[in-house]
């Protein structure tokens, strides 16, 4: 442990100052021939050829003239609006028609949404039609309990269709009067 804590605080071994002083050998700082150890070659360099300044330049360029117009469209002349302001203007009418539209596409689900809890809300008939409504009084006429016998279903049939009648009116009326509010 002692011997780990003292290296820990030696401070590190300096490096030469020979490796400090060594130079890097690029390829174009070499001469022909130098490292190729007396082998002969016939290679001939291209000539140096002029870099081109780049699309950014003229982007660049391009940007000087671009921004000025801009901020002289931007300025107001003889007290009128700016040229910039009459082309943002000329799209202003789209927040009134998308408020317009906003507000009555709210309306609409507003009413739907009280439509369907009207109807939802009220109670369902225990009305059911029956393709045939004779079929309770069918059944054989032997060994039947005395008032379980055949009855008259007319009736019955008009007292669920009363209920029916007046549910619907109900309803009905709930529908003009909210019509009437709005």
């Amino acid at each position: 442990m002692l011997t780990l804590r003292r290296k820990a605080v030696q401070p590190a071994p300096r490096l030469s100052t020979s490796i400090s002083h060594i130079s890097k050998r690029f390829k174009s700082n070499e001469t022909h021939g130098s490292d190729h150890h007396g082998a002969d070659h016939d290679h001939h360099h291209a000539e140096a050829k002029d870099e081109p300044i780049g699309v950014s330049f003229y982007i660049i360029l391009a940007a000087i003239p671009i921004s000025l117009g801009v901020y002289s469209l931007s300025r107001p002349k003889d007290g009128k609006p700016a040229a910039l302001t009459k082309l943002i203007e000329n799209w202003a009418y789209y927040g009134d028609k998308w408020a317009d539209r906003n507000t009555l596409h709210t309306k609409m689900i507003e009413q739907a949404a009280f439509d369907r809890n009207l109807f939802q809300s009220s109670k369902a008939s225990g009305h059911i039609e029956l393709r045939f409504p004779e079929q309770f009084n069918t059944g054989s006429p032997w060994n039947v309990i005395a008032g379980h016998g055949a009855r008259n279903m007319d009736h019955l049939v008009e007292h669920y269709q009363k209920i029916n009648r007046d549910e619907e009116e109900r309803k009905l009326k709930a529908l003009s009067e909210k019509e009437e509010r709005s």
